[in-house]
């Protein structure tokens, strides 16, 4: 083990010692700036100041920066300012130093005010010359491996035990610098603390438990150190003034000139080596790089704000920040794409591996790019002035290149033979859009006024024009199939294809096609497909046809320039909106209809794509890398798989502060308490990933409140209205850029008081109070109610028996007039209509014969008396033998019975025998009447209604046919005997002997056969 790790560091050092020596040689590399996304932040931005004095990430992933107007927290969108002159609370403004310990204390190091510890849950203390501090100034934070914190102040050096005591260490009064003025302090690997002082010859190191001198840098006279630190091998680096870096490992001393030649610089004020093993050299000149043993310069000529770098660090995902003393801040991210921007746009990139260069086709000729440079050679010179609108290389190495121009088409042979065809020689049109060799030699040649093609044979050119068959002569791609067909695409006329130079095929959107715009006709996997103006189509040859994607099933646009699909099986697409990406394993699910819609990503300048946008016409490219390039139209840009893969790192999420009924509060992960009274609740909370902060999103849930988490949004508040009393738990889930989720936030606990009435004790309290307060009142009235008891109880019952009596006679009343079940329920639903139908009831009808002749004989009362008597008998004989009496008219009295639902009964036979008894009666009467009187009799059976006329006098009456014919029974019988009708004598005929059969003429029914008992 012993071995392989002083074989490790052998090897180590034989590397950095050809990187030193490399880059000591002044190699510059200047692109590197390329592959990073700049993002500055001003006042203009909320920054309280310009001037930078501190940049620190702390452990919840927050970035603090220090100013002179007070310390900032920055979590990718927003500011939070703390100072006196914003909140009582924070006893300071200016802010030197910032550093965060091991329990998570925020130490302040002030200009004139000493230095403030902000505990975690938010708690200030501070310190100065009052608890001990040599100085009020404190330029430099820092804690050894004791927990102890050494403060580096302008005129004098000290620590803080864990107890907050103030000690002077031991050394620096035999050093003659008990007012050493400190810059930096650096606590390193070994546990020995470095303090810097920016002074020649004074770079001292705590160790032993006393303050020495360091005399170790021996290659520069006199040096001025102000900064210290380690790299990953544990070799110390030294920021010398002006312009020098020294690396000391072991004994081995290297010297760096990281100047820059525009401005040497006095001070090195950061040095920091990064994930990649890059380092990076800040200064008062500006930013040096030392990579790949290449040094890169960032100032003042490139595009930096302000060449004064007061600090410079690398956060946890990899980004680089820059305090700048009076520029703000930079965050400098690592772009998913390299730009490089030109002043013109680019139609077409193409990969020429014979010379080993990328051609770019532009609006003012041909460029040639090769290792981040262009050159210019004799085909760039013959291309110069041209537009340029497609370039491409043929299967044998041949390049082509269409122009609008009088060069119109241009072959380039590997030995850079020159061949130019014009419309001089055959082609269809002057401007040509795109041009391709097939696989037999000819050419193909796209051109604005149709389709030129060189037979490889004589070389002759013939051409497809609207004569020939196009709708549409602009031709916009070719492609050649693995049949050797050439698809044409065209500008509104959809794809023609071609066989032996002749059109076999016509593809339109009546076809199925997404649209007739043609932009490019690629191959992807087993598939073709083919962008156009309103989506994109994949050929189904299996079925000869397309399917086709749109806005509709989540493409994000309708118009696609081109796609184009990475080894990552990636698809990229160009389009009106920019570049966009899908999974091709997306894109394969909608086709197998496992999916609905793809989720397709947008990319822009905080993804290194900084562009105004992207030609329809223009064709980009992948090169033999798996680089893909893209024309923009302000230059191209480059994305590598490879350099940019995912954000693997999950934001953290920190829940910043709440407000209950717009009072505000910090969060310091204690409950949150609401009032009964509390109306609204809200909680704000961050992400923190800092590269494309504003692409992140979240979603959160309250547990007891929603059973599910939201959807997915970039809101970073959230509302909740009327809570109910209980508790709930709120929790948060963040995606970044690159849809890598964080774990859910720990709960956050919420408690909703309720008002006493709302807890569960107080209902059962009150009514057992209530209970005890009735009882004493039913106590005291008791004697008094039983008293009014009696007496009222006699009241009761004579009012009961009154009412009963009443009750009685008006029931007896009822039963008289009505049957009993209709007595009942008129009784029950006094406003209810009563009224059935009934399937078999037989009437009865009978009067007196000559009663009109016979009254006008007699006096009124004898006539009431003689009848009264007589109806009497009648009414007797019905309630004896279950008869329903309906009404009498003047001498007519009429009778019913079968009042049920039911058909077979024996209705008939009681009304005939109720008939009979009727003539009894009758004779019985005559006995001692001195008016001797005769009755007819008619009786018949059917269905009819029956029902309740009135409201006050009401009757109850009985209607239909059976009615009617049974009057007719009556009225064309004869004196003292039953006439039925043919339905009552088939329901009698077994019992009662009739006559035979007399067929009557009966008003309004016509000849009937009735029966005579």
């Amino acid at each position: 083990m012993k071995k392989i790790f002083i074989v490790s560091l052998l090897i180590s050092s034989l590397i950095f010692s050809v990187f030193s020596q490399s880059a000591a040689n002044g190699n510059v590399d200047q692109s590197f700036l390329n592959d990073f996304v700049h993002r500055t932040w001003t006042t203009a931005d909320g920054l309280p100041g310009m001037t930078i004095t501190a940049l620190m990430q702390d452990k919840k992933g927050y970035i603090y920066i220090g100013t002179y107007d007070g310390l900032v927290r920055f979590d990718g969108i927003e500011f939070a300012n703390f100072s006196r002159n914003l909140d009582s609370k924070y006893d300071f403004v200016a802010v030197r130093s910032i550093f965060q310990d091991s329990k998570e204390n925020i130490w302040v190091g002030h200009n004139d005010e000493g230095v403030s510890r902000i505990a975690p849950s938010g708690e200030i203390i501070r310190f100065s010359t009052e608890n001990g501090l040599p100085h009020n100034s404190v330029r430099a934070i820092c804690e050894d491996y004791d927990g102890n914190i050494w403060l580096g102040t302008a005129s004098g050096l000290c620590y803080l035990t864990s107890e907050s005591q103030v000690i002077i260490p031991d050394g620096l009064k035999e050093l003659g610098q008990e007012t050493i003025q400190v810059s930096k302090l650096y606590c390193d690997t070994a546990g020995r603390i470095w303090i810097s002082t920016a002074n020649a010859n004074e770079l001292f190191v705590y160790s032993n438990k006393k303050v020495e001198l360091f005399t170790g840098i021996t290659k520069i006279k006199n040096p001025s150190v102000n900064e210290v630190t380690q790299d990953k091998s544990g070799a110390f680096w030294f920021g010398v003034a002006p312009h020098y870096s020294v690396r000391i490992k072991d004994t081995e001393e290297t010297v760096f000139d990281i100047g820059h030649d525009h401005t040497e610089g006095t001070v090195v004020n950061s040095i920091i080596q990064d994930k990649a093993g890059d380092y990076w050299f800040a200064s008062d000149s500006g930013i040096t790089v030392l990579h790949n043993g290449m040094y890169t310069y960032y100032d003042k000529r490139n595009g930096i704000p302000d060449d004064y770098i007061n600090e410079i660090f690398e956060d946890r995902e990899g980004n680089i920040w820059v305090a700048y003393n009076r520029g703000g801040i930079e965050k400098m991210s690592h772009g998913k794409f390299r730009t490089i921007s030109m002043p013109i746009a680019i139609n077409a990139i193409c990969e020429d591996k014979i010379r080993n260069v990328t051609w770019l086709g532009a609006d003012d000729g041909l460029y040639c790019y090769k290792d981040n440079k262009f050159i210019e050679n004799k085909i760039t010179d013959k291309c110069k002035g041209s537009r340029i609108r497609h370039v491409g290389m043929t299967y044998d190495n041949e390049l082509l290149i269409s122009a609008y121009s009088d060069l119109s088409q241009i072959r380039i042979l590997p030995n850079d033979e020159i061949k130019v065809w014009t419309t001089k020689d055959g082609l269809a049109g002057l401007k040509n859009r795109v041009a391709i060799k097939t696989m037999n030699g000819d050419y193909y040649f796209g051109t604005t006024q149709g389709l030129s093609i060189l037979n490889h044979e004589d070389s002759k050119i013939i051409n497809i024009t609207r004569e020939s068959g196009f709708e549409n002569e602009f031709i916009m791609a070719l492609y050649e199939d693995e049949a050797g067909q050439v698809w044409v695409g065209t500008d509104g006329g959809g794809i023609y294809i071609l066989k032996d130079k002749e059109i076999v095929k016509h593809y339109k959107t009546e076809d199925g096609l997404a649209g007739n715009v043609i932009f490019k006709i690629s191959k992807i996997g087993d598939g073709l497909w083919i962008t156009t103006g309103t989506g994109i189509s994949k050929f189904i040859e299996e079925r000869n046809t397309f399917f086709n994607f749109n806005s509709r099933n989540g493409l994000g646009t309708d118009s696609i320039f081109q796609i184009i699909c990475d080894y990552t099986h990636t698809i990229w697409m160009t389009s009106n909106k920019g570049v966009l990406s899908v999974n091709l394993s997306e894109i394969e699910d909608v086709l197998d209809s496992k999916k609905d819609k793809i989720s397709v990503k947008f990319y822009g300048n905080s993804d290194g794509l900084i562009t105004g946008g992207i030609t329809s016409t223009s064709v980009s490219t992948q090169d033999s890398l798996g680089r893909i390039w893209f024309t923009l139209i302000d230059g191209f840009a480059i994305y590598d798989p490879v350099k940019s893969g995912k954000n693997q790192i999950a934001p953290k999420i920190e829940i910043q502060e709440y407000s209950i009924d717009n009072t505000k509060s910090v969060y310091h992960g204690e409950k949150i308490i609401l009032q009964p009274s509390a109306k609204r609740l809200s909680i704000k909370f961050t992400g923190l990933s800092f590269i494309s902060s504003d692409q992140m999103r979240f979603r959160y849930k309250l547990n007891g409140f929603e059973q599910d988490y939201s959807d997915w949004s970039n809101l970073r508040n959230v509302s909740y209205t009327n809570l109910k009393p209980g508790t709930y738990e709120f929790t948060v889930i963040s995606q970044n850029s690159d849809e890598i989720e964080s774990e859910p936030t720990e709960p956050i606990i919420i408690i909703k008081k309720p008002y006493i009435w709302q807890q569960i004790w107080f209902w059962p309290l009150i009514i057992l109070i209530a209970i005890a307060v009735s009882a004493l009142m039913v106590l005291h009235k008791i004697r008094k109610m039983r008293r009014y008891q009696i007496e009222l109880e006699q009241k009761v019952e004579e009012r009961t028996h009154d009412l009963k009596l009443e009750k009685e006679k008006s029931e007896s009343l009822l039963l008289n007039i009505l049957p009993k079940e209709v007595a009942k329920e008129l009784t029950e639903h006094p406003n209810q209509t009563i009224a059935k139908k009934f399937p078999n009831i037989t009437v009865l009808f009978t009067d007196i014969v000559g009663f009109t002749k016979m009254s006008d004989g007699m006096s009124a009362e004898a006539v009431v008396t003689m009848l009264n008597k007589m109806v009497s008998l009648f009414d007797e004989r019905a309630k004896r033998e279950g008869i329903e009496k309906i009404k009498t008219i003047g001498d007519a009295y009429m009778a019913a019975t079968g009042f049920t639902d039911e058909i077979d009964h024996d209705g008939a036979h009681r009304m005939v025998k109720f008939a009979q008894g009727l003539m009894e009666d009758v004779r019985s009467f005559n006995e001692t009447s001195p008016v001797k009187v005769q009755i007819r009799l008619g009786i018949n059976t059917g269905n009819l209604v029956a029902g309740v006329i009135g409201k006050s006098k009401f009757i109850y009456d009985i209607w239909g046919d059976t009615v009617n014919v049974a009057s007719r029974m009556e009225s064309t019988g004869e004196a003292m005997k039953i006439h039925v009708t043919e339905t009552t004598h088939a329901q009698t005929k077994d019992i009662f002997k009739y006559s035979e059969g007399v067929e009557l003429e009966v008003k309004g029914k016509g000849k009937m056969k009735t029966y005579f008992l």
